[in-house]
């Protein structure tokens, strides 16, 4: 029955047909519609099946995390956020220009019921770009950070050391994006994981974790402002 109802879906035909104009996009609708009085209808744009689709936990740092001494003795909670990411591509099911607006996402539980997850605002976005959809934070996953050393160098250089446990609740493996906007003129002293220089203020880091498990990143910086 799935496989029917996926072949009849990929082979239903568009109801918008969209076309360029200037530097704008106009989808016009295939058939008639009727409204209502005092009537709200919504008209599906496009769909598409099978979709691959990268789930994402990241954890985001905050500037002033690097300025001064932080919450001696008490970690710091940061929120490890989920993200959806998929590409609007053809060979997908999807590739055409995409309108600014609420996306939802809906998931089946596991009696087949179809409960909402989450919904995020996306941005115009042009066929075979990427689109990040923010679901919310997760629940089982839990990053706790501590400023563990705080030197002054100078009068404008100082060195720190942070150490961020992520502990994973859940029963399968996970890999948390960790992102730390240090600023300022930077280099890296040591890192018990692999970092890339995302920008000239900022360092990316992939920690994996096991199922209910925990992985402990610790890193150590000499920043100058």
């Amino acid at each position: 029955m799935d496989r029917m109802a996926m072949k009849s879906m990929a082979a239903a035909p568009a109801q918008f047909q969209q076309e360029s104009f200037s530097e704008y996009h106009l989808y016009s609708l295939g058939r008639k519609t009727s409204v209502e009085d005092k009537e709200t209808k919504q008209i599906s744009l496009l769909q598409g099946s099978g979709v691959p689709v990268e789930k994402l936990f990241i954890v985001n740092g905050q500037n002033f995390y690097y300025h001064n001494v932080q919450n001696p003795g008490s970690p710091i909670k940061d929120q490890v956020m989920v993200y959806y990411k998929f590409k609007n591509e053809e060979k997908a099911g999807l590739g055409i220009p995409l309108p600014a607006g609420n996306l939802r996402v809906y998931q089946k539980d596991s009696k087949g019921g179809v409960l909402f997850v989450g919904e995020d605002r996306i941005e115009h976005t042009p066929k075979d770009e990427f689109l990040n959809v923010k679901i919310g934070n997760a629940f089982d996953v839990v990053s706790e950070r501590k400023q563990t050393d705080y030197k002054a160098l100078g009068s404008r250089t100082w060195e720190m050391e942070f150490e961020i446990k992520i502990r994973n609740h859940k029963d399968t493996a996970v890999t948390v994006e960790v992102n730390e906007p240090i600023g300022g003129d930077w280099e890296m002293l040591s890192s018990s994981y692999k970092y890339d220089k995302t920008a000239a203020f900022a360092a990316r880091f992939e920690v994996p974790v096991k199922a209910n498990g925990e992985s402990v990143l610790k890193y150590r910086i000499r920043a100058h402002w």
